[in-house]
């Protein structure tokens, strides 16, 4: 996958890098406030993973998104650090997949099609994919094919109020705004 084991971190303009279109991870504006309030706090604890020649992001994009804030480019110098890796294309993809699962915040949606480029590129087989990326016969396989909702049986699915996706059955009625009676009044 790479050329070493060994990589070393050095520093370059936030400009140079470039998000992946390929990325299969989502961070929501809560979150991505705590992660840029952490970097100001303490400081770069993670360098941002890019692929060698083109400089695109491999693991990072929500550091590299903080880092374009106005305080965190002042604290930087406009600046942020990095590891570059020699990986092609669909090494980069399987990488990234691999560091952010480990995370556990992949979204299953974006990794089914990330999977499904890595497969169709014939690079690896499906038994090495599924090696690299430590998923059983019938998780690859549900990537693979896309069923990865299907599986889940929405259409037999009760839902909450709070989300309803797109292939539920039907919507649930809204609640009732009016207040239970209270023995205190």
């Amino acid at each position: 996958m790479t050329d070493s084991p060994i990589n070393n971190v050095s520093w370059v303009e936030i400009e140079k890098l470039k998000p992946a279109d390929w990325r299969s991870t989502h961070t929501l504006k809560p979150d991505l406030k705590v992660l840029a309030g952490s970097i100001l706090d303490f400081g770069w604890t993670s360098p941002i993973v890019v692929q060698k020649d083109s400089f695109k992001i491999i693991d990072g994009f929500h550091r590299w998104v903080c880092a374009q804030s106005e305080q965190i480019k002042k604290m930087s110098n406009g600046m942020v650090p990095i590891v570059i890796v020699n990986v092609d294309e669909i090494d980069a993809m399987l990488m990234h997949v691999r560091l952010n699962r480990g995370r556990g915040d992949v979204v299953t949606k974006h990794l089914s099609n990330l999977i499904r480029s890595v497969v169709h590129s014939k690079k690896y087989s499906i038994e090495q994919i599924k090696d690299l990326l430590t998923m059983s016969n019938s998780e690859i396989a549900a990537m693979v094919d896309g069923t990865v909702i299907k599986q889940r049986k929405i259409k037999e699915h009760t839902y909450s109020r709070a989300w309803v996706p797109i292939e539920a059955p039907s919507q649930p009625e809204m609640p009732s705004l009016e207040r239970p009676p209270n023995a205190d009044r």
